[in-house]
């Protein structure tokens, strides 16, 4: 079945300012995802006040890493007109650069507040995934994130055909697949599985490191039904950055696992209200 999207990604434009359905969503799904955060963290008994600050500098972090690997991807574009980096409201983010951006913020936050890393991570986990989950609706409605064209035995095809989106211009009208809704639905069970599997015998950090590598793999996977360029063994960029990942997170969770128990291992190292805490974090 083939279903066309004439759908245009642009709600409104003043000058050269644009409202589109992709801002939209991405808003939605920032303001889903800080909040779904912070509930995960204030149960995992991080102080509220230090949690701020995190978050702030996890929001920054996401939007420069979003967009640094978005100008990494099309680096002879942007190296052509340089000033086209700072048009962020003209669309073009990573997200992996979003995810990699936003973790390193919000662990450099947490290191100033003297706050052990694991408990924010893990309520990062479920928080990215459901922001992922509703930021591909924008990714839906434009085009952004298209898929390989359709094979004749594919279940459902979208055929994009409004001259806005973003897709390239030899795809408008061509059947591709839906790759949005196939990552909206692995991310959803992926969460579903995360939620399922939280016991009281996980160490600190397990939550996050699960989430990478389910995260990864779902990349690696979908990727296949993306068409993008290939830039080693035959493997698009997201495939190889998703293998690195989730080495990364096997070897962290293997090297844990051999580590005993306690010490302190995922606690908050200081409190606010500790002794001597307002001070340390103020500084």
């Amino acid at each position: 079945m083939v279903v066309d999207v004439t759908l245009d990604p642009i709600i409104t434009q003043i000058g050269p300012f644009q409202l589109g359905w992709h801002g939209v969503f991405t808003a939605l799904a920032v303001m889903t995802a800080v909040w779904v955060g912070w509930r995960g963290a204030v149960g995992r008994g991080v102080p509220a006040a230090a949690l701020e600050r995190s978050i702030t500098w996890a929001l920054v972090g996401g939007v420069v890493g979003a967009r640094f690997f978005h100008v990494l991807d099309h680096l002879p574009a942007y190296l052509a007109n340089p000033l086209a980096v700072l048009a962020v409201w003209q669309g073009g983010i990573a997200v992996y650069g979003a995810f990699l951006g936003g973790i390193a913020g919000g662990l450099l936050a947490a290191h100033r507040a003297r706050l052990a890393p694991w408990p924010l991570l893990d309520a990062a986990a479920p928080a990215m995934l459901v922001g992922q989950a509703i930021g591909r609706l924008g990714c839906l409605a434009n085009g952004d994130a298209w898929g390989a064209p359709c094979g004749a035995l594919a279940p459902l095809c979208l055929a994009y055909g409004n001259p806005h989106d973003l897709l390239p211009a030899a795809l408008l009208g061509v059947p591709t697949h839906p790759y949005p809704l196939y990552e909206i639905a692995a991310d959803l069970l992926l969460l579903l599985a995360l939620g399922r599997a939280r016991r009281p015998g996980l160490r600190p950090g397990d939550t996050f490191l699960a989430a990478v590598v389910g995260y990864a793999a779902i990349r690696f996977g979908l990727t296949f039904f993306r068409q993008e360029a290939v830039v080693l063994w035959g493997l698009q960029e997201a495939q190889v950055v998703a293998a690195i990942t989730a080495s990364l997170a096997l070897g962290v969770w293997l090297l844990r696992a051999r580590q005993p128990r306690g010490g302190g291992d995922g606690r908050l190292v200081a409190l606010a209200g500790a002794p001597g805490g307002q001070h340390q974090e103020n500084r």
